[in-house]
């Protein structure tokens, strides 16, 4: 089975499907949040996230620009200069909790996910 590929050029943002999964992927930003969440990868309501046993909540996740998709079963995703995750590994990621609406990441979170609470990586 070939596996989809995500090429986000030019810095721009990306959303792949992997399976019945959307991975949201984020615009090359050099700014960012500085907070850190911690938990496990999570496919929620369709979207790719994280489920934070410490914060007692689950985010969608707007990952860094350059994440890839490297496998749909289980869905596992490449996040540049981190290393490789899969549903159910253990990951931390900087960055900051955000609303849905405005396009953060420049993604149309509410499309692609609607309802979602949102975290939003930085590189």
């Amino acid at each position: 089975m070939a596996l989809p590929a995500l090429l986000a050029g030019c810095g721009g943002s990306d959303v792949v499907t992997a399976g019945d999964v959307t991975v949201l992927v984020g615009e090359r930003s050099q700014e960012g949040m500085e907070a850190l969440l911690s938990g496990r990868v999570a496919v929620l309501d369709g979207c790719l996230g994280l489920e934070s046993e410490e914060a007692a909540a689950s985010y969608v996740v707007i990952w860094p620009h350059g994440t890839e998709v490297v496998g749909e079963d289980p869905v596992t995703i490449s996040v540049p200069d981190d290393g490789e995750y899969s549903v159910g590994d253990r990951l931390q990621v900087g960055g900051g909790e955000t609303a849905p609406s405005g396009r953060p990441g420049e993604v149309d979170v509410e499309a692609e996910c609607p309802g979602a609470a949102v975290w939003l990586a930085h590189d």
